[in-house]
């Protein structure tokens, strides 16, 4: 072996040292983020996450200090956002039917407003839009500037990745990442893996076929370090949108704050727990209309919340904990009435249920003397 051979062996034994490492302190930074509470540091360990992961090293030292307030700035854009599309007098309305304030977003928007007056008779059809379907995320993400933009894009995947130099074996991909088609990947490893076999599978497909036919990729090849692109991409998405959801809530306050991001978190496929987790108050006299939601929404009965979040004099405040359940069993409705109308409406059914049935059962007694 010579000189050249023995350093590239020693920089690949490096490296693989060093994605151990990485993955271990992944693996501990994943825990510790769980471990948290307070939802604006939970916003900070990200920024410290987006900062290690995705920043040092790709840019100037100037950037390097700029773009991670930048995704912060970017975050709270999103989470004002929401907030515009849907204001506090609508979240109670959307979430639980309450009416507290008189004022509608779609008069307000279309039917007061004086440009469109000036330009429009009254019976426009315009004056029937609803402002939240309006305001949608497609036209909110498409009105960003692209160095915004793109950070909400999903990943896509290189035209065409190579294993290595020698035979010039590759890989033709979708954006997906679904091969369309391979070359000299047959001849490179000797007819074990065919080039036809290889259409249509996904690259981690790829990768895992590997691993069974016992062929072992060469270290920093184009297909591994492409799917760890993407994972990396999609996991800063992931987290990214999470963080709005906290902003959402801290903004909000202790009863719209997790109303709004419950809506947040259907539109965009975020977790419903978390919302509901800090969304208890018992002072909040729409407490159970909002369990009743998030439970017709796939929410757990099992799920512990944190009770008072929005109470805490200081950051650092023990909080107790109280589950789902427990709260259906103690908390009412309202002052008139222990269940929820529609807790009343299925109690009701039951009782009609069971009176069929025993008339059902006292008829077939009178009918069987008779036969």
């Amino acid at each position: 072996m010579n000189t050249k051979d023995k350093w590239l062996n020693l920089k690949r034994k490096i490296t693989d040292k060093a994605k151990k490492a990485a993955a271990v302190c992944e693996k501990k930074a994943i825990t510790d983020y769980a471990a948290i509470i307070d939802l604006n540091d939970k916003v900070d360990a990200f920024i410290d996450w987006y900062t290690k992961n995705m920043i040092n090293g790709h840019y100037t030292r100037i950037g390097e200090y700029q773009q991670p307030a930048k995704m912060r700035n970017l975050i709270e854009k999103i989470a004002v956002w929401y907030e515009l599309r849907y204001p506090d007098y609508d979240i109670n309305k959307l979430i639980s039917g309450s009416e507290q304030e008189p004022t509608e977003i779609n008069n307000i928007m279309f039917e007061d407003n004086n440009y469109i007056n000036a330009l429009l008779d009254e019976n426009s059809e315009i004056r029937k839009l609803d402002w939240h379907e309006f305001y949608n995320s497609d036209s909110f993400i498409k009105s960003l500037p692209w160095d915004e933009k793109y950070l909400l894009k999903n990943p896509k995947y290189s035209s065409i990745v190579y294993f290595n130099s020698k035979f010039d074996p590759h890989l033709h991909l979708k954006e997906n990442g679904t091969v369309e088609m391979a070359e000299n990947v047959g001849i490179w490893t000797n007819s074990v893996i065919t080039d036809e076999e290889l259409k249509g599978l996904h690259a981690t497909e790829i990768v895992q076929l590997f691993k069974e036919r016992n062929i072992k990729l060469p270290s920093n090849n184009e297909l591994e370090m492409a799917i760890e692109s993407e994972n990396k991409w999609n996991s800063l998405k992931e987290k990214m949108l999470n963080c709005v959801m906290y902003r959402i809530i801290e903004r909000g306050g202790n009863r719209v704050g997790p109303r709004r991001a419950f809506l947040f978190a259907r539109e965009f496929n975020r977790n419903i727990d978390i919302p509901m987790m800090y969304g208890v108050d018992y002072s909040d006299p729409e407490l159970r209309l909002f369990i009743n939601e998030y439970i017709k929404a796939g929410g757990s009965k099992e799920l512990v919340c944190y009770n008072g979040y929005f109470a805490r004099t200081k950051k650092n405040d023990s909080l107790d904990t109280i589950s789902i359940q427990d709260l259906i069993l103690t908390q009412s409705n309202n002052a008139l009435s222990f269940y929820t109308p529609e807790e009343d409406a299925l109690h009701q059914r039951l009782v009609n249920s069971l009176t069929e049935q025993q008339k059902t059962l006292q008829k077939r007694r009178i009918e069987k003397p008779r036969l």
